[in-house]
């Protein structure tokens, strides 16, 4: 009985051998299916570089009106004209337009950072030269109260910590982060006035 059913188990292994390849070999990916995955791919960093070139635009266009830059133009241009690729659907396009106008926003973000950095180690080298001169000058006068003493002692320590955010700054500039450096070097130079 069991010679019987060996022709038939053969014939039912084939047929499933059959079919099998037949569906693996349709299952291959098809330009149109790359295509769709490409498109889905680029819409979810479109989404994400949309909002961040967006907030960063708005801050170097804040610090160019209070500062004087003036490489904020084509950075707005470069932005609305990939939001209008979006619109048409031409979200690969809009993509690529959006991962340049970030390399440029970012070039922009680090030379202002670099500027505030500038500017922000000449005020820690000035207002420390100028805490060492009264520091000495109170020391040297033997009528110095413990008010002025106090006084040096609360200025010592926000200069410290104007040099702590500074050093932060120095950091965040080495990692890239240049908007965060921007925001240290201000708060290190309200430490220091």
């Amino acid at each position: 009985r069991m010679k019987k059913n060996i022709p038939l188990v053969i014939i039912i292994i084939m047929i499933g051998l059959i079919a099998f390849s037949a569906v693996s070999g349709t299952e291959k990916k098809s330009p149109v299916k790359d295509n769709e995955i490409v498109k889905f791919k680029a819409h979810q960093q479109v989404e994400k570089l949309q909002k961040d070139n967006f907030k960063k635009i708005n801050i170097v266009e804040v610090i160019s009106k209070n500062f004087g830059y003036t490489s904020y133009g084509k950075l707005k241009k470069d932005y609305w004209t990939a939001r209008i690729l979006v619109s048409k659907k031409q979200i690969i396009q809009a993509k690529d337009l959006l991962e340049n106008n970030k390399k440029e926003i970012d070039e922009v973000l680090k030379e202002i950072s670099n500027d505030y950095q500038k500017v922000t180690q000449e005020m820690l080298d000035e207002c420390i030269t100028k805490l060492n001169e009264f520091e000495f000058t109170a020391n040297t006068d033997p009528n110095t109260n413990f008010e002025t003493r106090n006084r040096i002692f609360m200025l010592r320590t926000q200069i410290r910590m104007a040099v702590q955010q500074y050093d932060s700054a120095n950091e965040a500039i080495t990692d890239r982060y240049y908007v965060s450096s921007i925001s240290l070097c201000r708060s290190a130079k309200s430490y220091a006035i």
